[in-house]
């Protein structure tokens, strides 16, 4: 009989707790971390074998030796939220995983990253292109990224876009405002179910190493996709100022091209509409 392959999670949060589900319906079976106490009998009612882990720098540092027995650790810990608050643990974080993975069991790494590593260059950006973040937290991706990156064993960098979903509405941004700038600009956005099924294809692949993105193929304009977006949440539609200033376009190439991976709705107003 084949023994069931065991993957940990670092951040059972808004994308990792519905991607821990995913897994244990898939066969897996699923470690995962919360830095709260609280959740620790909600993951373990739901099939996830519960950790505790703290990197906030009032704690000692952890030992990740129970997080990091198993064959895949997958990182989805987004900086500045409640899972690690601020910039310097977040970058605590980084850095004890890089000091700690070397020896373990673990023999590949998928780190949920962010498009924030990527400045508004006017241009089409793509796996290959170069980052120049402009934010303190694109700064400490970038530098995480590049740490794991450096690791001996099979690493994923993942950068999603502009994540939305259950819970997270994105009518509900601009809502009600008017005179807001770029209303031309195209946007880079993911939904959640999307985000999932692109991390199982990484974790299907056997090959797949380096940097990843996940960004829906269609872009359209900030305007049309938020007044969409506040018009199916029935609230107060925002207004634009028509004009078309710094900008990016972030194409998810290596994943359509090397997994053979298909989004179920390449176009995000039909995605939006559907969610």
């Amino acid at each position: 009989m084949k023994k069931k392959k065991v993957i940990n999670l670092l951040g059972c949060g808004w994308l990792g707790y519905p991607l821990a589900l995913d897994l244990i319906s898939r066969g897996f079976i699923v470690k995962g971390s919360t830095t709260s106490p609280e959740k620790i009998p909600v993951l373990k009612a739901s099939g996830i074998d519960p950790i505790l882990v703290q990197f906030d720098q009032s704690h000692p540092e952890p030992d990740l030796t129970e997080l990091l027995d198993g064959d895949i650790l997958i990182v989805s810990v987004p900086p500045g939220r409640r899972n690690v608050e601020g910039p310097d643990n977040y970058k605590r974080m980084g850095e004890i995983l890089s000091s700690q993975i070397p020896g373990s069991s673990i023999s590949k790494l998928i780190f949920i990253s962010s498009t924030s590593v990527y400045s508004d260059s006017n241009s089409v950006l793509t796996e290959s292109s170069e980052i120049s973040p402009q934010t303190t937290s694109g700064k400490i991706i970038a530098e995480i990224e590049k740490s794991l990156l450096a690791l001996p064993i099979q690493v994923i960098i993942l950068r999603l876009a502009g994540l939305f979903g259950p819970g997270r509405s994105p009518g509900r941004f601009f809502s009600g405002k008017t005179n807001i700038p770029n209303g031309f600009a195209p946007v880079n956005m993911i939904h959640q179910e999307e985000a999932i099924s692109l991390i199982n294809s990484l974790i299907d692949s056997n090959t797949s190493k380096g940097i990843y993105i996940g960004s829906t193929p269609s872009h359209p304009t900030k305007e049309e996709f938020y007044t969409l977006a506040t018009r199916l949440d029935k609230l107060t539609e925002p207004e634009f100022i028509a004009e078309k200033l710094n900008w990016k376009i972030v194409e998810s190439e290596r994943v359509e091209k090397e997994l053979g991976f298909s989004y179920r709705f390449p176009n995000l107003l039909d995605r939006l509409i559907q969610s």
